[in-house]
């Protein structure tokens, strides 16, 4: 014979009800706890019992009537034959009414209660201190409590400029201009829009710029008077590898698409280029078909050849860094371009301040980046023109750089088409396929570097180039 002995409720719990002021049960998400006591319909302060239940009263009542939140120590029985366990109880509002106020209650065990005294002041401290995140609490006002180092950090003020400070000057317009209103609606009307809601927002740094960071935003109340405390993490870095990751997929597809393309392809080309080639051999007699027929092998090589470009676009780049003078390898592919420059008055002129431009790079990709911007350059000057090359000393982020400017005096470009100059398949030319700055730009992004377009002040257009010294990571494929 068996007997039936109260056991205790072992492990983390989390119970959530919605009720209301009168504590009735409206619903909840006790998932696997028999409990009548605490079933919908039913008053939860029944169900639960304190030290002090006069003192707890008061304080749901000052829940119910002022919105200002309870936390507090509370027992309860889960379960008919278990016993009391102790559980930490937490009640926010939801909703105000006249009579459909609705208020949100959790019930938590298997926490240790966090103290007040000196050690967890020191520890509190220390988690704010070290936080990566930045932490800042501010008053009904918008008027900054107190921030962390991380904050410091993140938006480039010092506590001291922001201490007092209105919480709208880390926040661009027309966030900046409403926000005082949008904490004065929450006040009057209760109704939440972004507390307990984490989401997207921008930020704004001291130097004006703005940042993506996620935004999460909590409420307490100290003697009556609410407080808001926002956690905020700089999204920067992910929305960049997200972004990187997005590209990567989609020149994934675009690759593998390509090349089954050009796989499939390839057959009818070479028949076609055969039949052309028997063709040409009848038609020696017959100079205008005779044209036609290599105006129809010319077009099936470029066909070729945008196969081929769409391909090496959307490849993955592997790169293979060593030290090399930047100036050797745009001197080099100069004069590879003589071909391009024949029958033209066209002067490349050295304006660099340093003889060596020593950077670790792949050798056989920068040329081929300088190959593209100086081709441009030559077809931008048409009969004549002086393309001009010049370096400066620069910082990629903490580290030391190469910043390379190629300007030409040729017929120029728009601010619209500086925009969209590294585009796929974005050309100006009646030849072309549109992808050659975009891989240049692809090669730029892999060593680590940028690169950009502008229209020149005095005619012709501009390309800047950043080249970091040293990588961080060496002979490594990028997407």
């Amino acid at each position: 014979m068996t007997t039936n002995q109260p056991t205790n409720n072992d492990g983390p719990r989390l119970l959530a009800f919605v009720c209301t002021a009168d504590s009735r049960i409206l619903s909840s998400a006790t998932m696997k706890v028999n409990c009548a006591a605490l079933g919908e319909g039913c008053r939860l302060l029944d169900a639960v019992s304190t030290n002090d239940d006069a003192k707890f009263e008061s304080l749901w009542h000052d829940l119910t009537t002022s919105g200002a939140s309870i936390h507090a120590e509370v027992v309860v029985a889960l379960t008919p034959d278990s016993l009391p366990l102790s559980m930490l109880f937490h009640g926010m509002p939801l909703h105000f009414g006249a009579d459909e106020g609705k208020f949100l209650v959790t019930l938590c065990s298997g926490f240790r209660p966090v103290s007040s005294g000196p050690d967890e002041v020191a520890r509190s401290r220390a988690v704010l201190n070290t936080a990566v995140d930045s932490i800042i609490t501010i008053d009904h006002r918008c008027l900054i409590y107190s921030v962390n180092p991380a904050t410091e950090r993140m938006f480039g003020y010092a506590t001291q400029e922001l201490l007092g400070s209105n919480i709208n000057v880390l926040m661009p317009e027309p966030y900046r201009s409403q926000h005082n209103t949008y904490v004065a609606d929450y006040i009057a009307t209760n109704k939440p829009s972004i507390i307990g809601i984490g989401r997207r927002v921008t930020g704004r740094r001291k130097d004006g710029t703005e940042f993506p960071v996620h935004l999460a935003v909590s409420e307490f109340a100290v003697r009556g008077e609410p407080y808001f405390t926002g956690i905020v993490r700089d999204l920067t870095e992910l929305e960049r590898v997200q972004k990187q990751l997005l590209q990567a997929e989609r020149l994934a597809a675009i690759g593998q698409m390509v090349t089954g393309l050009a796989h499939e392809s390839r057959n009818a080309l070479q028949r076609a280029q055969a039949c052309l080639d028997m063709l040409s051999l009848d038609l020696q007699d017959n100079k205008e078909q005779l044209d036609l027929a290599r105006r129809a092998t010319t077009a099936l090589q470029d066909l070729h050849r945008l196969y081929e470009e769409v391909r090496s676009y959307a490849a993955p780049i592997h790169l293979e860094f060593r030290e090399c003078d930047l100036a050797t390898i745009w001197h080099k592919e100069w004069e590879n371009l003589a071909a391009a420059r024949k029958g033209k008055r066209i002067e490349l002129v050295d304006a660099t301040d340093s003889q060596h431009l020593i950077c670790e790079v792949d050798v056989h990709r920068i040329e081929q980046v300088m190959r593209n911007i100086l081709e441009n350059a030559i077809h931008a000057c048409s009969g004549e023109g002086t393309i001009t090359v010049s370096c400066k000393e620069a910082q990629c982020g903490a580290d030391p750089a190469a910043m390379i400017t190629i300007a030409d005096d040729g017929s120029g470009m728009t601010q619209e088409i500086a925009d969209k100059i590294f585009e796929p398949f974005f050309t100006t030319k009646q030849k072309g396929t549109g992808l050659g700055m975009a891989i240049v730009h692809r090669i730029m992004s892999a060593h680590g570097g940028w690169i950009m377009a502008r229209p020149f002040e005095h005619g012709g257009s501009q390309i800047v180039l950043l080249f970091p010294r040293r990588v961080a990571i060496r002979n490594a494929v990028r997407s």
